[in-house]
């Protein structure tokens, strides 16, 4: 039988996991804004389904993008949750999750400080701005990992029941 063990790096994971999303999605955004700028100034700005696709391209770059951000943002962190809740781990390792967290919030200052370089470049800067949740949530990084991991820590310390790791009690 395969059996979960409790993970410390899920918090490092979600952070390494939501820095690549967030650049994707800023390059992404630039790329399809450099297709429409591209298409606007060839002889496709003259057929009837330009309207359609210049639609289209505006739809992707200010909502789809965002909307995926958050929905790909909010399943990372229902996922660390519910893991959180099905492991049991003995209240021994809390200063593992400890430690781990503690590195992941500092590494989180480094990768929000290279996102902030990224979105400083002049052609990206007027694309950031349009990706307003992307950057909120780069700017408080920080506090959103400290909260998911103390939410997670919780989760997993706080359960009724011992250390009994093998599944033969039950909690109540």
């Amino acid at each position: 039988m395969l059996r979960k063990k409790g993970d410390p790096t899920d918090i490092f994971l979600f952070l390494v996991i939501m820095f690549f999303v967030a650049i994707s999605f800023v390059v992404v955004g630039f790329t399809n804004g450099k297709i429409q700028e591209i298409i606007s100034t060839t002889a496709l700005n003259q057929s009837d389904a330009y309207e359609s696709i210049d639609a289209s391209f505006t739809n992707i770059n200010q909502f789809v993008v965002q909307r995926a951000f958050t929905l790909f943002f909010a399943v990372l962190i229902i996922g660390i949750l519910v893991s959180s809740f099905l492991v049991r781990v003995h209240p021994i390792f809390i200063f593992i999750y400890i430690i781990t967290l503690i590195a992941s919030i500092l590494t989180s200052v480094y990768l929000a400080n290279a996102y902030a370089m990224v979105v400083a470049n002049g052609q990206l800067s007027a694309l950031a701005s349009n990706f307003a949740t992307i950057t909120w949530f780069m700017k408080h990084i920080t506090k959103i990992l400290l909260a998911v991991g103390a939410m997670s820590m919780i989760i997993i310390f706080g359960k009724i029941g011992g250390g009994d790791t093998t599944g033969s009690y039950s909690d109540l």
